[in-house]
């Protein structure tokens, strides 16, 4: 099914743009929204996120997150938004040195460091970072993946857009902009879908209409919504628990 877009909508003031002139707009936009002065009192640091599914990046999401968010707040705001079904773990991913070979006879050192050891301590390291707040380690051009559920992974990539000075006086976090929903047609008949087959979608055949949905030989307990994130079709999900 397709997953492609190409517009996103301002939620400072309600325009509709192209994905690649989002980030330039949000710039402007967010002057003239809170045009705060570095030198004033009561500044905070804020930092502009984009975040982006990493096989799918037609979905994006532009987050304002101020500097004393922790990570676990972040995590919970993409649960919210994208991404909770049944509780699963998840965990931010910084990129680390790996040893590259120098010729093909280093490859066996290559994966020799990649250990179960070395995995275990990437996840320890993920779920610190939880209480840790986003000041710490992020700055502009910073990069972090981000994995929910380690089963069926729902993988999403963060990129620290730039950093601004924002009011004290609203310091929470906030959804800037957001992909509009994809135009995704039945495998079928080539309407707009409604439900997903999650037996059917590994073959591309799992979108369906509401009417194609009906009479689906899967059954109905195989069905999933059509949502507008990445985690549609994905085990057991059936929308964000709220509407941002």
């Amino acid at each position: 099914m397709p997953k492609t877009t190409s517009s996103g909508r301002c939620r400072l003031c309600g325009r509709v743009l192209g994905k690649a002139q989002m980030s330039r707009h949000l710039n402007s936009c967010l002057a003239s929204d809170s045009p705060v002065s570095a030198n004033a009192r009561g500044v905070a640091r804020c930092f502009h996120l984009l975040v982006e599914a990493a096989y799918a990046p037609a979905y994006g999401l532009h987050l304002e997150v101020p500097a004393q968010t922790t990570f676990g707040q972040l995590d919970r705001v993409l649960r919210d938004i994208w991404l909770e079904c049944c509780g699963h773990m998840s965990a931010f991913r910084f990129p680390r040195k790996r040893i590259q070979p120098a010729s093909p006879g280093n490859i066996p050192q290559m994966f020799a460091a990649l250990t179960q050891r070395d995995f275990e301590d990437e996840m320890d390291e993920g779920q610190r970072l939880m209480d840790v707040q986003v000041g710490k380690r992020l700055s502009p051009g910073v990069k972090v993946e981000y994995e929910y559920d380690f089963g069926t992974t729902t993988t999403l990539s963060i990129r620290v857009l730039g950093e601004r000075p924002g009011s004290l006086t609203r310091s929470k976090l906030r959804l800037l902009a957001r992909n509009e929903p994809l135009d995704i047609r039945c495998a079928r008949c080539g309407k707009p879908a409604t439900k997903i087959c999650t037996e059917c979608d590994c073959s591309s055949d799992g979108a369906l209409c509401k009417t194609c949905a009906a009479k689906h030989e899967c059954g109905e307990g195989m069905l999933l919504p059509v949502l507008n994130t990445p985690r549609t079709g994905v085990c057991g999900y059936t929308g964000p628990s709220i509407e941002p």
